[in-house]
């Protein structure tokens, strides 16, 4: 009763993309884009999007408001200009949208998240929304078209990976198939270090 899933639209056509849905057996699909529009793939505009689903028995439901990335207001900015996901989730509006999907679970729907970007690193719903589902004891799975991964092996494995390197890789394969070895792995460096640097890289920014 605690399991989530997260997609991205990519450039996937409708076939492919409502047979991945049928495959995990997804019923609600909850729109995370701030701005519900594709500028490379038009069948994803929101009301394309909605009726597609409806006419295959999946709900659309459109929360970008609540659970975007965009932000304008210069409270939720780091120093650099970009959104700062840990003020993000103080906010009303994230708390509001994560109560929605988390009231949708526990009623017993199969609700995946979607944003544009096929690959969860490179999107807020990996560092931002899943981050903060994981800490409350949510099973979180990120399809990509050839696999699942869970949000905690995936998490693990880029934590290794920061550790080792001291940088982040959006590179999910070179993630997963990395051999570290674990005297290099004993330092400072901290779960939050980590979110803060794929903050800073993958953040929207209102100035550029």
């Amino acid at each position: 009763m605690n399991k989530l899933y997260t997609i991205g639209h990519s450039t996937h056509t409708f076939d492919l993309f409502i047979n991945i849905l049928k495959n995990n057996q997804i019923d609600v699909v909850v729109d995370v884009r701030s701005i519900p529009y594709s500028q490379f793939a038009d069948q994803y505009n929101k009301d394309n999007l909605k009726l597609f689903l409806k006419k295959n028995g999946i709900y659309y439901i459109s929360m970008g408001n609540l659970l975007g990335a965009r932000y304008e207001d210069k409270s939720l900015l780091t120093d650099d200009g970009k959104v700062d996901f840990e003020k993000v989730v103080e906010t009303k509006l994230f708390q509001e949208g994560i109560c929605r999907v988390t009231d949708g679970i526990r009623k017993g729907y199969n609700i995946t998240l979607m944003c544009s970007e096929k690959n969860p690193l490179e999107c807020h719903r990996f560092s931002l929304i899943s981050r903060f589902l994981d800490e409350q004891g949510f099973d979180i799975n990120h399809i990509l078209p050839d696999k699942i991964i869970e949000h905690k092996i995936l998490y693990d494995k880029l934590f290794n990976y920061f550790r080792l390197k001291s940088k982040i890789s959006l590179e999910i394969e070179k993630i997963l198939n990395l051999n570290a070895i674990q005297e290099f792995l004993f330092n400072d460096i901290s779960k939050k270090d980590m979110y803060l640097a794929l903050n800073k890289l993958v953040a929207y920014s209102p100035y550029t």
